[in-house]
């Protein structure tokens, strides 16, 4: 149990430390580039967070393929992408700094602990920005912004490529990294409407990201903010990329990253900021959530990579999620900037120290007063007071600031949950938030979006009493035994469709329709695809089919025109011995063979297809000659039209 809550923390922690790609310290919204620069001497620093449970944010439908296998993201999907960055300003007009991505896709995780060791690294982004030196007070100024991504990043596990550019359509294309060293520009405007008095200020960017292997890419933004109170910003952006190269991928901007983020961020004490936003993708109004439709140019944009263990994926291109939490914090500090210098009256000499006047009594009286006053009335003289503008009669802590017992921001006077624990979110009267409104409050809620008025547990989970993964609300077989593999309403599956469930099936390929015992295995031989598979031979090192597998493969058509509805995968296998490539021809030649034999028979060729695995889905040991015997095989795998 203690495993599985540090596991949960670990990851919970490092999903609140990821920042959306392409951020970089600007001082607006989320994903905007504005003109400002820090100044000389100062400094910037922070992170962020983007996540999404969406699985259509991992790839195209949800669908994947595992080296041909197909595969599903089911119901909720964890992906996340971030940055931790900082930059430093060099004069008035110049800063420079730098971005390290990290990422994350639930994909292949099997539990927390094994979620949390899969966060990868992302490229290092190198970033110059350079401000126009307009005057202060102009409305208008420009600036340009080079970037350069060194290839740090981990060829791993994922499937969402995190950047347009990333994208190879004629080779690898990796999800977390360009693979490359890849350059940018940016030229960036802002128009701040405050320095006439108005609270609005506008920024927009454009440029141009060159790959050599990848996709040449423009890249854009805009972003509106409104300074309506001196504590908060509201914003809403625009922000996208776009393939401006034709790299064996049809160039469409709405098949490109392209975003609208509306959100708030808040100037805290301290020069701390803190902004949060939705992310929603402009390219679900195509398609929302119409499988149909989504999957329509799949074969146009499909990508894929080999991973570290030697599994090619392929899957759709998904340019950005569907929806996302976003936000940021950011931390501004530095060296002090020098006071300036002031004349002193009547033209007296200037003197550098108190200890320069001749006595104390020659100080002027309102300097005194000034350095004693107390403005606010709460005990602490402003030159101590932390919080100099408290309200009058409120009980103040040592540094004037109104007395926070729980220390959760929200002062006692306010506070109807005195007692909360430390860390815990709360909200404006000062209780533990609950977006979801499941009696679980957020600190301690594993499963924060679950749906109104369904059951959880003390984890602030769905409810699922056996097991099986579907929560008890949507579970219309709850007493599933443990174990047994079970559909998206809770039943256990039946591949074969025989009436016995996969877990007591013995044979949970059989042919539809065919008449079963209480295994789930055929109960005439000739109509078992697993019998009659072994029945199927070939001359040794050959694509030749043995002349007692014609028998075999005859009652194989025989059961094909009886049950016209059933279509056939012929999957051919090798053991290890000898070159990869070989044997991968050599299990797809043979699985062809089959296929042959039988169109000459008379099976339609739209019945059939044929699928060599070489040696890479083995069964038993290679090893041992046992386990080669077993190795070296051809798989029938029904399969169905309306599947």
């Amino acid at each position: 149990m203690k495993i599985r809550f540090l596991s949960s923390l670990i990851l919970v922690v490092a999903v609140v430390c990821f920042a959306q790609t392409g951020l970089m310290g600007g001082s607006d919204g989320i994903h905007q580039i504005n003109t400002r620069t820090l100044g000389t001497g100062q400094i910037i620093a922070g992170t962020g967070g983007n996540i999404t449970l969406d699985p259509w944010a991992l790839s195209r439908g949800g669908i994947y393929y595992n080296d041909g296998e197909e595969n599903h993201f089911h119901h909720y999907k964890l992906s996340a992408t971030g940055n931790f960055f900082g930059g430093i300003g060099l004069t008035e007009y110049v800063d420079i700094g730098a971005a390290l991505n990290i990422n994350y896709d639930m994909a292949y995780a099997d539990g927390y602990w094994d979620a949390a060791s899969k966060i990868r690294q992302g490229d290092l982004a190198l970033w110059a920005k350079a401000r126009a030196p307009f005057g202060d007070s102009s409305v208008f100024t420009l600036a340009g912004q080079f970037e350069l991504y060194l290839p740090i990043g981990v060829r791993s596990a994922g499937v969402r490529p995190r950047h347009a550019w990333y994208i190879r359509g004629n080779g690898e294309t990796h999800p977390f990294t360009a693979d490359e060293v890849v350059v940018g520009m940016n030229a960036i405007t802002t128009v701040d409407l405050s320095k006439v008095n108005i609270p609005v200020r506008w920024n927009a960017n454009i440029g141009f990201v060159y790959a050599d292997e990848g996709a040449n890419t423009v890249v854009y933004g805009t972003g509106l903010d409104w300074d309506v109170f001196s504590w908060a910003t509201p914003f809403v952006e625009f922000s996208g990329e776009f393939r401006v190269e034709d790299n064996g991928m049809p160039i469409d901007i709405m098949e490109d990253p392209m975003l609208l983020t509306p959100g708030l961020r808040l100037h805290l004490p301290w020069n701390i900021e803190l902004a949060g936003g939705i992310d929603l993708s402009v390219r679900m109004l195509r398609n929302r959530y119409n499988t149909e439709k989504e999957m329509k140019n799949t074969d146009a944009y499909t990508i894929g990579y080999t991973d570290q263990k030697g599994y090619h994926k392929t899957y759709g291109y998904t340019p950005t999620v569907t929806y996302a939490l976003t936000g940021v914090l950011t931390w501004k500090f530095g060296f002090a900037d020098a006071l300036a210098e002031r004349e002193c009256p009547q033209g007296l000499p200037r003197v550098d120290t108190l200890v320069k006047v001749d006595t104390l009594f020659k100080v002027d009286t309102v300097v005194v007063t000034d350095s004693i006053k107390d403005a606010d009335g709460d005990g602490i003289i402003d030159s101590l007071d932390m919080c100099p503008n408290t309200e009058a009669g409120v009980e103040v802590d040592s540094m004037g600031c109104v007395k926070d017992f729980d220390k959760d921001g929200v002062e006692d006077l306010r506070d109807q949950c005195p007692d909360t624990e430390q860390g815990a979110t709360v909200g404006r009267d000062g209780c533990p938030l609950d977006f979801d409104q499941d009696g679980v409050p957020n600190y301690k809620d594993m499963c924060p979006n679950t749906r109104p008025n369904t059951g959880v547990d003390s984890q602030g989970c769905d409810k699922d009493e056996d097991k099986d993964g579907v929560a008890d609300g949507r579970d219309q077989c709850p007493l599933t035994p443990k174990n047994a593999p079970v559909d998206t309403t809770g039943c256990p599956m039946d591949t074969d469709k025989d009436s016995i469930p996969d877990y007591l099936d013995k044979c949970p390929n059989s042919v539809r329709g065919v008449k079963v015992n209480k295994d789930g295995c055929p109960v005439n031989k000739k109509e078992d695809l697993d019998k009659l598979k072994t029945g199927i031979n070939f001359k040794s090192g050959s694509t030749i089919l043995t002349k007692p597998s014609y028998g075999t493969l005859d009652d194989i058509v025989y059961l094909m025109q009886k049950f016209a509805d059933v279509n056939l995968e012929i999957q051919g296998h090798t053991d290890n011995v000898g070159d990869t490539e070989y044997n991968e021809n050599l299990s797809q030649g043979r699985a062809q063979s089959v296929v042959d034999y039988m169109i000459r028979k008379g099976i339609k060729v739209n019945r059939l297809r044929a699928v060599g695995y070489g040696p890479h889905k083995p069964i038993a040991d290679n090893k041992t000659k046992k386990g080669r015997a077993k190795n070296r095989r051809v798989e029938l795998v029904p399969f169905y039209m309306d599947e």
